[in-house]
């Protein structure tokens, strides 16, 4: 075996006939490819791929008629992909104006089955959550109050024109007079659209008639309702045919006057004001300007009377008096001032100047 020459022997070999005699068959089946394999390198091979030229050797389009879309779709975990998806960075991606143009209004609103969808609406909840009623009430409130405080305005207006020309008859200087109780004295200045503030001053004449003309109504208006409901009760309910017309004068009239009684006293000590003292604008207080007190109103409504005695010469002060007060609010230690509630009393921008104008007038030094 020394003396062969290994060399020259291959030399020698003819390969195509050396192959051509190999039975390839044989030789692979006898091949044991788990030994081959166990003899392979992966990562060496993978090493000595090129990915691009294999990459240009694949032919997508076989390749994806190859590809069963149910399998590979069963083989998907929805809840993973999503949880890999970033919705910040897809967002950002998405162009709204173009994604606008390619949606079709037209298709999507013949989709759209309105009755259905109303259907699903909570129309209650939808009105009680958005507060309608609220903005509502609110909006009919205040359109309300400026009506009624425009038309209180031109009242208190009419009271410092009738007051004013009083004081003149009289010779006594409206401005050296006090504008309200102690607790409740404002100064007289316009507001920002110009109007004098008079809220907390002494009530004037007309305002505080217009009041009165206005409880003579409602207490006429209630003792009707009120009488008329207590004469159905008894002929209707306790079976006693009584008619109002039956009465003695004596008694119909003691009725009334008690029914007076309780009206003013009752509304006076609740909300210390009546109906029509509400409606425009006044209320009842103490001299200091505190609020009335049960005696005080007690007492004011008995001595109310005395105030009409004499041709009504106790309701002169509330024309000439430096406090507009009657001689039932003398008694009882009460005055009557402006006060609209959360609203300001004020008079009419054009009379505030004027009135300022004669102020100034008479401070200015005389020559």
């Amino acid at each position: 075996m020394e003396r062969v020459d290994v060399n020259e022997l291959v030399g020698r070999v003819d390969i195509d006939e050396l192959v051509q005699k190999v039975d390839v068959d044989g030789v692979i089946d006898r091949v044991d490819v788990n030994k081959v394999l166990d003899r392979v390198d992966p990562d060496d091979v993978l090493d000595r791929v090129d990915p691009d030229r294999l990459l240009d050797r694949v032919d997508p389009n076989r390749l994806l008629d190859r590809v069963d879309p149910d399998q590979l779709l069963d083989r998907v975990d929805p809840d993973r992909l999503l949880d890999r998806v970033d919705p910040n960075q897809l967002l950002d991606r998405v162009d709204p104006d173009r994604l606008l143009d390619r949606v079709d209004v037209n298709r999507l609103m013949d989709r759209v089955d309105v009755d259905r969808l109303m259907d699903r609406v909570d129309v209650k909840g939808l009105v009680d959550r958005a507060g309608v009623a609220d903005i509502v009430g609110d909006t009919t409130g205040q359109m309300a109050g400026s009506v009624l405080d425009a038309a209180r305005r031109q009242v208190v207006a009419v009271d410092e024109i009738v007051g004013r020309v009083a004081y003149k008859i009289i010779r006594r200087d409206p401005d050296s007079v006090p504008e309200g109780p102690a607790a409740l004295a404002q100064r007289f200045s316009p507001d920002e659209k110009g109007r004098g503030v008079v809220q907390g001053h002494y009530a004037g004449p007309v305002s505080r008639l217009l009041s009165f003309l206005i409880d003579v109504f409602v207490f006429s208006s209630l003792y009707t309702v009120v009488s008329a409901g207590i004469f159905f009760l008894v002929n209707n309910v306790i079976q006693v045919q009584v008619q109002s017309d039956s009465l003695p004068t004596w008694a119909t009239l003691l009725s009334y006057l008690i029914w007076i009684f309780t009206y003013i006293f009752v509304t006076t000590l609740l909300f210390g004001r009546t109906v029509g003292k509400g409606i425009v604008g006044l209320m009842i207080v103490d001299r200091q300007g505190g609020p009335i007190s049960a005696k005080e109103a007690l007492v004011r409504v008995l001595s109310f009377p005395l105030s009409l005695a004499f041709l009504g010469l106790g309701l002169l002060g509330i024309v000439f008096g430096s406090e507009r007060r009657a001689w039932h609010d003398k008694i009882a230690g009460t005055a009557v001032v402006y006060d609209w509630g959360r609203r300001s009393a004020a008079l009419p921008a054009p009379l505030t100047s004027w009135i300022e104008r004669k102020s100034h007038d008479k401070s200015a030094p005389q020559p």
